[in-house]
């Protein structure tokens, strides 16, 4: 029974070290689960801050591009206006030119 009672101390002291290191395993893997859920969360807060970043910049391009479209519009009428300004000058009546000749 001696025999029986070193083999079981053995499986005993053999299956304890087994458990140590499997609880140690766990440990370890709940840690590093822990360390890539705070780089996801740090992650996801620097996300949300470019996609902010990237909201001010859209803001900024369509206020541009509407000041870009207003300032064309008005420097494309000033044109048009001074074109018939100029037209109207020297399109007008001939006959007028004509009795200041004589």
């Amino acid at each position: 029974m001696n025999s029986k009672m070193t083999d079981l101390t053995n499986k005993d002291a053999e299956q304890d070290t087994k458990i140590a290191v499997i609880d140690s395993t766990l440990e370890n893997s709940i840690r590093r689960i822990e360390m890539v859920h705070q780089r996801i969360d740090g992650t996801n807060e620097e996300l949300e801050k470019l996609r902010d970043r990237i909201r001010v910049l859209e803001r900024w391009v369509a206020g541009a591009g509407a000041v870009i479209a207003a300032a064309t519009f008005i420097i494309g009428i000033a044109v048009s206006a001074n074109s018939k300004e100029i037209n109207n000058g020297s399109n007008g009546s001939t006959q007028q030119e004509k009795l200041l000749q004589f």
